[in-house]
């Protein structure tokens, strides 16, 4: 039971006690509010005495009420904002759980550039949208961090979108909201690209590797990652958001189709070919699956793709029959090197070029770089 405040601290506080004696009383009252049980006149009583003692002198009075009251949602809007506001030595653990903070207090501290305040409500138990996007930004990157880690944390698309704008080139944060158990695809895709732009930047400054071979690894890179992110895609619905983001930003190409067909992943070559040739993806389907081959050509060239890609994504989509109709289909090395074996033996139909670009392409496919894979769970 909460210590009750006698006639004696009532006395106390209008004679102005020593600081150690107005924290017990500070506390006492705390105390009284978070536990409840008092009266409509006692609550107004013991209101007006804690907006009295947070303007207390004494750090130590301030900070006894606010240990006293930090679990509280029934206090008064002023006496939360004042200590939200105070020292951080009082602040920053009373912004950590307390619920009685209005939204506005919150993104008020944030915009006041405090970094341990800012830090102290990344890391609360819930953080609402409107507080993620500011301290998306103009948080600190220790706030950033802190906030992508928080799984109680509500990050709008636009949100996550302000933190790449701003820490596009540092790694922490970047695998940070890799690891997020909910990420948009469109900032999926877009971390992609930036941890493959920087792979290229670190190959041609370190590792004296020329610009078209970078530019072709980083593709490379980028186009493995995208296609791991169709792991957690339940729905059509997400396959086709994904293709017209892809599509939006100029990555929806042929290589990247014929990469995933040559990786066993159907359903993208479906929905990929759907969106470049403008069709529902169930006719996509209809005409990718055709036995005869008429219906994935017609498609193949209503989507425009370059006509060398035609041959391996033909001899994908067949092994994937092949391999479907004996149930083997779960077992992806295997259906790689079919795919690669069956092509090898068909070399009339590719150019030397043509067959340079598949070898690489295949060869590569188990190796996407270890910190996209977050991006797949």
């Amino acid at each position: 039971m909460a210590p009750q405040l006698t006639q004696a601290d009532i006395s106390g506080l209008l004679n102005s006690p020593s600081e150690d004696a107005r924290a017990q009383i500070a506390a006492k009252v705390g105390g009284q509010i978070d536990a409840g049980g008092l009266s409509g006149q006692e609550r107004i009583l013991a209101k007006d005495i804690l907006r009295l003692m947070v303007q207390d002198a004494a750090s130590l009075v301030r900070s006894a009420v606010a240990e006293s009251i930090a679990n509280t949602h029934d206090i008064p809007d002023d006496v939360a904002a004042a200590l939200a506001n105070d020292i951080d030595e009082i602040a920053v653990p009373f912004l950590e759980v307390s619920p009685a903070i209005s939204d506005e207090d919150l993104i008020s501290i944030v915009r006041g550039g405090s970094g341990a305040k800012s830090l102290a409500i990344a890391g609360r138990k819930t953080v609402s949208a409107a507080v993620s996007d500011t301290i998306a930004q103009v948080g600190g990157r220790e706030a950033v961090s802190c906030m992508l880690s928080n799984p109680g944390a509500d990050i709008e698309p636009t949100s996550y979108g302000h933190v790449l704008d701003r820490w596009q080139d540092d790694e922490d944060v970047a695998q940070r909201m890799a690891e997020r158990e909910l990420l948009p695809l469109n900032v999926s895709e877009r971390l992609v690209a930036l941890v493959s732009d920087e792979v290229k930047q670190r190959l041609m400054s370190r590792h004296g590797i020329g610009s078209d071979l970078a530019d072709r690894m980083a593709l490379e890179a980028r186009e493995a990652a995208t296609i791991k992110l169709i792991d957690g895609l339940p729905s059509i619905d997400d396959f086709s958001t994904l293709m017209q983001h892809l599509e939006t930003s100029g990555r929806l190409s042929g290589s990247l189709v014929v990469r995933a067909a040559c990786m066993g992943e159907m359903r993208f070559v479906e929905h990929a070919l759907a969106q470049m040739a403008r069709i529902d993806p169930r006719r996509a389907w209809t005409l990718v699956h055709d036995a005869g081959r008429l219906g994935l050509r017609a498609l193949f060239q209503q989507a425009k793709l370059p006509q060398h890609l035609y041959l391996p994504l033909r001899v994908a989509v067949d092994v994937f029959h092949e391999m479907s109709l004996h149930g083997e289909i779960d077992d992806r090395a295997r259906f790689r090197r079919a795919t690669l074996e069956r092509v090898l033996t068909q070399t009339d139909g590719l150019k030397n070029d043509d067959m340079d670009f598949l070898l690489y392409q295949m060869s590569r496919q188990d190796a996407a770089p270890s910190q996209f894979v977050a991006l797949s769970a």
